[in-house]
């Protein structure tokens, strides 16, 4: 759109012209008009008309309001909580204001004031805007003609429970299909109110942790776990912070400043990424390596830290796998198994120097669950010899050894500025530093997980940070994302389900008696996983949406992977190792997703209209404002927006509290809370399942479910009603130690509860490795460090060893580099992009006042050098495509991008380009088909944790003028 076009642009004769009508439409405000008798008692009983005498008048009523709400924007997809005074008048949210009353959590560290964002400080304008959803409607003409007809709560309810109780009878409970995306919930009632009923129905539920691509797979496969960071005023005690596949200027807009504040203080701020990003602009160094080169420029830097005996001993000694014996002649670590029949293939062997003998190494999978040394002194250095059970001598010798020599050949700085376009002084330089710090810290975004090869980038990046001694520090360590432990919302959202009995009393005599180690608490959610109904999301479209025409293409992978994809997929499902439901061979018929957005969000999604959407009797979009997805839809139901309901937003641990979002303003229409309309479903298909005569019915894998009690399930036995979500609230507060149990009522008083305490055990989720209490900042993985826990690994450390037959195959053991493969087809040039400024996912992306501040439509950011190979001006229309798919949008010439990289920030709705097709379309985003891998330590699936990711970035493509 040119500036011409836009529709907000005034000339002075047109400022005037318009003014002057103001002017008269104000004074018309004091006109007395003829009026009967009723309406004159109409008027009587209304509000009296304000009276203006002039735009001075109208300036002022915005600081008049009759009340003032805390709240903030619940299931908005954004892990930043920021609470908002929101200002009502005449039962209108008029305006918000950033609640600006965090304290420091010490003397020494900033505050958090003020938090919030320029999305944030319109949310008031954008729940009036004409995308609203205020009535559920019914397609009356084909999927996606636009043609909708209104209907009313209970004829609407009906038809989903028929459809839902027909496709149980008819397919199976797992044939009906939910989806919330990851991050588009809350911690409070709504979303419980899905995940009680959806379990209670036994229905598919989809696991988009890393269908998002979400997943550090890296930090999986070298910690046994993922969510990992603390508070972000803890951002603020680091020496040197390194900014690595992140943007956190547009994306950590609440956080940021405490990067800012830390290089205040004297940090050093690094920032990598091809190109000049927002964040670059604020950083002592910017390094622009060529797209998907990352793991080479660390593993440079790891070289260059061992090359130079830069790296701390002591630490690597005990919080590694480095010292860990390693047979030459297979590569895999010394067993106990293999010097003494009958002995145990999990537990392990330094060469312990005190005594110059074999010891075994604490802490292993087969040897407890401490990896204190105690008197234990592991050798770093030195070949030798051991007999095995057989007979045979073998040579073994540290596995730090081994890693030494595989980066002496294939990483020195020299070998990587020719892979990575970084000059070797640079890297050097980089590298001496980063060892020199008192503490170190690597800022990695969700972003980072968005590339095939994402996990060789994060083990990469974690070797540096083990190598220096700074994982399990204060300032220091790879930081992604944690949450705190919101244990109602665990208890109240998770029980619709009766775990096994046997099941039960182990978890019970685990829990009160001797409690949990961290591997003793993943088997348990390993054995939970096989009693739940979730299923990874990539996998399910490889068996159900038809991605498998992309995904089985061998030039669009790794060209080291020596089977194709079915291969792999086939051996997991057969092995158990990744649950798909329904089962191969059944189909899924109703779709439900709430507050997501599957066709925006998911790769190449012409294939999902193709494939998957035929299948479906039955497609349904809860939200509360239209979107792509929802145009696609049969049905829509419209939910209340943000500040017009009762939620908790979720617990990111950036922030020492949790934020409370208290309703302001009734919804507008028909819209209800998730809480009412799931209550509502229940209530239905426990209605009409009883009118029917159906009861028992089955899922594809022969489990039971019981449709005629499926209200008394969500209610639990009635204690709660769909028309009370408060009780829900407190309920859950009240169950909250982290809050101090502490109620819905007090919550509301400031809108933000503090976090008082947290134990930092093992759990499923959360993880954050780190025992707080209020008063300090918050750093991740301080009981292993400092309490010497056992890592949940195979072998008890950070691992950099991985010994499943699956990853020698593709040569994956160690941490290495590989070229990003060629997803679309052989083209030049690499499509990459980010999290938006101006908007949080596609929510805000058609926001009037968020278009004002950019270019008003979609735009392709290009170099200058390919735009001029191509003919390509600034502002011209172009095509991106490849073999997959393309879409059209506008170029921006920009000096800061990379040759042979364009990037197009995410989340536009593809309605917003020409022929509704959009930036994902010439997106397949393969994945690795190593993540279906089990088996072996901490190497597995289990509900959220590892699967398949989803991998957007760098997908092969070229433009050209459109």
């Amino acid at each position: 759109m040119s500036r011409s076009d836009y529709p907000f642009t005034l000339s002075r004769r047109d400022f005037l012209k318009h003014s002057a009508a103001l002017t008269l439409s104000l004074s018309l405000l004091d006109f007395p008009a003829p009026h009967s008798a009723a309406s004159a008692q109409d008027a009587a009983a209304a509000p009296a008309v304000p009276q203006y005498r002039g735009w001075e008048d109208v300036y002022r009523q915005r600081w008049v309001w009759d009340r003032v709400v805390h709240s903030s924007h619940a299931r908005a997809n954004c892990i930043s909580a920021c609470s908002w005074n929101v200002f009502v008048k005449d039962g209108i949210a008029w305006r918000e204001e950033q609640n600006a009353i965090y304290e420091a959590s010490e003397a020494s560290v900033p505050d958090f004031n003020p938090r919030g964002c320029q999305k944030g400080a319109c949310f008031a304008h954008v729940m009036y805007e004409p995308s609203r959803i205020l009535y559920p409607l019914r397609r009356t003409g084909a999927r996606g003609e636009g043609k909708w007809k209104r209907v009313s709560w209970d004829e609407v309810l009906s038809e989903i429970a028929d459809a839902m109780i027909d496709t149980a009878v008819q397919q199976g409970t797992d044939s009906i299909i939910y989806d919330h995306g990851t991050t588009n919930i809350d911690f409070g009632a709504d979303t419980a109110s899905e995940m009680r009923l959806f379990a209670a129905m036994n229905a598919t539920s989809i696991d988009s942790w890393a269908g998002v691509g979400d997943m550090p797979a890296g930090a999986a496969q070298t910690w046994g776990m993922y969510n990992v960071e603390g508070t972000s005023d803890d951002w603020f005690k680091s020496d040197f912070i390194i900014i690595w596949v992140g943007n956190p200027i547009y994306t950590r807009i609440p956080e940021v400043h405490f990067v800012n504040e830390a290089r205040y203080r004297g940090a050093k701020v690094v920032a990598i990424a091809p190109d000049y990003s927002a964040s670059a602009i604020h950083a002592d160094y910017w390094l622009n390596p060529r797209v998907g080169t990352d793991a080479a420029l660390a593993l440079a830097m790891a070289q260059v830290i061992l090359a130079e005996n830069l790296h701390k001993a002591e630490y690597v000694r005990e919080q590694t796998d480095l010292p860990i014996l390693v047979r030459e002649d297979t590569g895999r670590y010394l067993r106990q198994a293999d010097l003494r029949a009958g002995g145990s293939d999990e537990v392990l062997y330094f060469w312990d120097g005190p005594t110059n003998a074999l010891a075994e190494v604490p802490g292993c999978q087969g040897k407890g669950d401490s990896l204190a040394l105690g008197s234990l002194r592991p050798e770093l250095a030195g070949r030798r010899s051991v007999r095995l059970a057989d007979g045979k001598e073998v040579a073994v010798r540290p596995f730090i050894e081994r890693l030494r020599a595989h980066l002496d050949a294939n990483y020195t700085p020299e070998k990587v500025a020719t892979i990575t376009g970084v000059a070797a002084p640079t890297i050097r330089r980089l590298a001496r530093e980063l060892a020199a710090a008192g503490s170190a810290m690597i800022y990695s975004s969700w972003g980072s997980c968005k590339h095939y090869h994402s996990d060789l980038n994060q083990r990469a990046e974690i070797l540096l940070m083990a190598l220096t001694g700074n994982q399990g520090k204060s300032g220091g360590g790879f930081r992604v994302a944690s949450w705190w432990p919101v244990q109602g919302f665990e208890e109240f959202s998770f029980g619709a389900r009766e775990m096994p009995l046997e099941l039960k009393m182990r978890v019970m005599w685990r829990a009160l008696v001797t409690g949990f180690s961290w591997r003793q608490y993943e088997d348990l959610m390993l054995e939970l996983t096989d009693h739940m109904n979730s299923t990874p999301l990539m996998p399910w479209l490889y068996v159900h949406a038809g991605y498998k025409t992309v995904w089985d293409k061998r030039e669009y992978h790794d060209p080291a992977v020596p089977r194709p994809t079915a291969a792999y997929m086939k051996e997991a499902i057969d092995k158990g190792w990744i649950p798909v439901r329904p089962k191969p061979g059944k189909e899924p018929k109703v779709f439900i997703f709430t507050g997501a957005n599957p066709l925006r969000r998911w790769p190449a999604p012409q294939i999902a209209l193709e494939h998957l959407w035929p299948k479906l009797n039955l497609i349904i979009d809860v939200n509360f404002k239209g979107g792509t997805s929802g145009l696609q839809a049969d049905i829509i139901l419209p939910t209340s927006s943000y500040y017009e309901r009762d939620s908790l937003k979720y617990s990111q641990a950036y922030l020492p509290y949790l934020v409370l979002c208290e309703k302001a303003v009734e919804p507008r229409g028909e819209a209800k809370p998730e809480w009412e309309i799931f209550g509502l479903l229940a209530k239905k298909v426990q209605e009409r399942a009883r009118e029917r005569g159906v009861s028992k019915v089955l899922d594809s894998y022969g489990r039971e479910t019981d449709l005629a009690t499926v209200y008394e399930v969500w209610s639990h036995d009635r204690k709660f009603n769909e028309n009370d979500p408060k009780a829900a609230l407190d309920f859950i507060l009240r169950g909250t130690t982290t809050t101090g149990k502490k109620g819905w009522d007090e919550g509301t008083k400031t809108g933000l509860l503090p976090v008082l305490e947290v134990e930092g055990k093992p759990d499923g989720l959360y993880a954050l490795g780190t025992d707080y209490k209020r008063g300090r900042t918050l750093f991740p993985h301080e009981r292993f460090v400092v309490g010497k826990e056992a890592w949940p690994t195979f072998s008890g450390r950070q691992q950099f060893l991985i010994e499943h037959p699956w990853y020698e195959e593709v040569g994956e053991t160690l941490p290495v580099f590989k070229e990003p493969p060629q997803p679309g087809g052989n083209f030049p040039l690499r499509l990459t992009g980010g999290h938006t400024r101006w908007s949080i996912h596609a929510t805000w992306r058609d926001s009037q006042v968020m278009l004002r501040l950019q270019r008003g439509e979609p735009a392709a950011y290009v170099s200058q050098q390919d735009a001029q190979q191509r003919g390509v001006a600034d502002g011209d229309r172009i095509r991106v495509f490849n073999d997959v798919g393309a879409f059209e949008t506008i170029a921006k010439v920009a000096p800061a991008v990379q040759p042979g990289q364009v990037i197009i920030y995410h989340a536009w709705e593809p309605y917003q380009f020409k022929g509704w097709k959009g930036q994902q379309e010439p997106v397949p985003a393969p994945w690795k088909a190593l993540h279906l891998a089990a088996g072996y330590g901490q190497i597995h699936y289990r509900q959220i944790y590892m699967a398949p990711g989803h991998s957007p970035r760098a997908q092969a493509v070229d433009f050209a003028r459109a």
